[in-house]
């Protein structure tokens, strides 16, 4: 397993490939139309890390955002973790985990962010529960082409990073969500 990170802006041709073809096999247009997440604009990853299975196939990506947000009101940096895909032939052998760990490193180490969210859905919660991330019960403000709106779709999950994560309050992402 190869486990690599790199800005969004540095990709080459042979690597965006790779990601589409995975977003493909992952996400089909029947699993995208059925989708709630759907209706919702997101942001767009300032990094990817890249999973590469021994044979060389990326079979599993998580993406990153830094974003200056709000906790309780008080501004903090927030690391965001969001486009997480496996490939369905690779699921079960640690891919997905690799790569939140090294995302989780580099927004921890690198970044120094306060704490780092992500949204899952409910069946998905142990798996990140795993890996450290805890629940956060608060309310999630995000934005939206038609303004401001709180986050319901999934559940939020955050990682300490400088400070301990919170786990309620009022998280404000000052953008669109990841």
């Amino acid at each position: 397993m190869r486990v690599d990170l790199k800005p969004v802006a540095d990709l080459d041709d042979d690597e965006r490939a790779a990601l589409k073809a995975l977003t493909a096999a992952v996400y089909p247009p029947v699993v995208v139309a059925a989708s709630p997440g759907r209706r919702f604009q997101w942001a767009r990853p300032d990094y990817s890390v890249l999973v590469w299975a021994p044979e060389g196939e990326l079979v599993s990506h998580v993406g990153i955002v830094v974003r200056a947000g709000a906790l309780d009101g008080a501004a903090v940096k927030i690391g965001g973790v969001g486009s997480v895909k496996t490939h369905p032939r690779a699921e079960g052998r640690g891919y997905a985990s690799a790569g939140l760990r090294r995302a989780a490193a580099a927004l921890h180490d690198d970044h120094q962010v306060a704490f780092s969210l992500l949204v899952c859905q409910e069946h998905l919660l142990p798996f990140y529960h795993r890996l450290g991330w805890i629940a956060f019960s608060g309310r999630l403000v995000v934005e939206q082409p038609t303004g401001r709106t709180v986050f319901t779709i999934n559940r939020p999950m955050v990682l300490s990073g400088r400070r301990a994560a919170p786990e309620d309050g009022v998280i404000d992402l000052d953008g669109l969500p990841w």
